[in-house]
């Protein structure tokens, strides 16, 4: 037995006529709140799970190789902060650009057999890649051949000498 009391909410739903009800159940130990505050709360907990899961399958976030807490605490972190940069990209339209949709990101991406309501993180970061690739590497734009582009790219991103580091 549960020490305190409990409200439970039974939701009912048919998803066409020929179908069978289903029942999903909620429940709550807040018996002060109304029902639709209730599911309000609900479906914020469930994007909470969906995000840790795309964390999860996307950015590696339970994939790490260190051993040191300290060291695990800073992956986890870091893997949250690329999620939401992710994120941000896509919410926030550049000022010469339409904001990113699902058609547009399925279609550079070459699907044309899966069609979400909304964006997944995991088109996101496809779309992301396929963007960073195309930019990097492309030809079309500059006159630089792929590897002068790649050689580019790995001067770009090495550290700073430690003398000039701040």
């Amino acid at each position: 037995m549960c020490p305190t009391d409990v409200r439970l909410l039974v939701i009912r739903t048919r998803p066409k006529p020929s179908k069978p009800y289903r029942y999903f159940l909620v429940f709550t130990t807040d018996l002060t709140l109304e029902i639709p505050q209730i599911l309000q709360y609900y479906q914020h907990r469930w994007q909470i799970e969906t995000a840790f899961r795309d964390a999860k399958q996307q950015f590696g976030f339970s994939g790490y190789q260190v051993k040191s807490r300290k060291s695990i605490n800073r992956f986890v972190q870091l893997s949250f902060i690329a999620a939401t940069l992710t994120k941000l990209i896509f919410s926030m339209p550049q000022p010469t650009e339409k904001l990113i949709n699902v058609k547009t990101v399925c279609e550079d991406l070459g699907i044309h057999w899966y069609h979400p309501k909304k964006l997944t993180q995991g088109l996101r970061v496809a779309y992301l890649k396929a963007q960073i690739r195309d930019h990097r590497f492309s030809t079309s734009s500059t006159e630089n051949t792929n590897s002068q582009n790649i050689q580019t790219f790995v001067q770009q991103d090495t550290t700073l000498p430690l003398d000039k580091a701040a």
